[in-house]
This record gives structure tokens, C-alpha cells and sequence, in this order.
């Protein structure tokens, strides 16, 4: 039984360190990510310098091609990273915009817009995707989680 459990966490171990090893695939404006089911696609960018820190309103459509599940959307999902490596959240949307949130049935889409500051010393900044492995994301090793489109 310990070695059983040795082996598992080896194995998770090894595929964590392979999938940090990955180099981003660096993406355009357009171009669908795919998520097992669903797809993510950067639409539009408006890059807005303020006085300290430079903002990005990211339009992010989201298609849920499931036959059956809904899909359910979380601004979490998507993050903004730099050269240096530091990551930044999207900033909060308001109670009544996240209220907005509901699931995206089989078949339709939903379009988000969310807005990102980073400080004006932030140098190549790319858009990601992370939410987990589901069933579909097995098979090509999560290759979403590897998109990264330059802002």
C-alpha cells in the first residue's frame, strides 16, 4: 500500500514539474482556447495608461460546446502574468456585474469584460487561463493552461 501511495505521488510530482517545465504558447487576439468542452476567446483588448499603472479591459467571449452541461464562469479563471513572473487577478466587479455570472447553458456563449491593473513597469503582459484539469484536458495535457495571449 506505501508503495502504491510512493508512486502516486511521484507520478503527480514528475507531471507538475513537466507541465511548469512547458513553455507558454504565446497566442493572438481571436484565437479559441479550448477547455474540454468550452472555449475561451480574447475578443477585444483597450490598453488605458493612468498616471501609476497602466489598465487593460480584456473582452473574453466563452462558448459552451457540452451537449448537456452548463458552464459556469468565474473571474478567477482568467489572470494577467508579466515577464517577471508576477500575476495579477482581475479587479473585482461589482456585486451587481457578478451577480450577472449565471450558468452558460449547452450550446450559447457568454461575453466578460474584465479589467486588469498593472503597475506602468510591467513588461510583456499575457492573458491566461487557469481552472483545473477536467476530463477533456487529460488528453492533450492541459495545453489551455499554456495559451497566453500578449496584451
Amino acid at each position: 500500500m506505501l508503495r502504491i501511495a510512493v508512486t502516486v505521488v511521484a507520478v503527480l510530482a514528475i507531471g507538475i514539474a513537466y507541465l511548469r517545465s512547458v513553455p507558454v504558447d504565446v497566442i493572438s487576439i481571436g484565437t479559441p482556447v479550448r477547455q474540454d468542452d468550452f472555449t475561451y476567446t480574447v475578443t477585444r483588448v483597450v490598453k488605458e495608461q493612468k498616471s501609476e499603472n497602466v489598465s487593460y479591459v480584456v473582452t473574453i467571449r466563452v462558448d459552451n460546446e457540452a451537449k448537456r452541461v452548463d458552464y459556469h464562469w468565474s473571474d478567477d479563471i482568467a489572470f494577467v502574468t508579466d515577464a517577471s513572473g508576477r500575476r495579477y487577478q482581475a479587479i473585482a466587479p461589482s456585486p451587481s456585474a457578478a451577480a450577472d455570472r449565471t450558468p452558460i447553458p449547452p450550446g450559447e456563449s457568454a461575453t466578460y469584460d474584465l479589467t486588469f491593473d498593472l503597475p506602468a513597469d510591467a513588461k510583456h503582459p499575457m492573458l491566461r487561463y487557469w481552472n483545473g484539469i477536467l476530463m477533456g484536458d487529460v488528453f492533450d495535457v492541459a495545453a489551455y493552461g499554456r495559451a497566453a495571449v500578449a496584451l
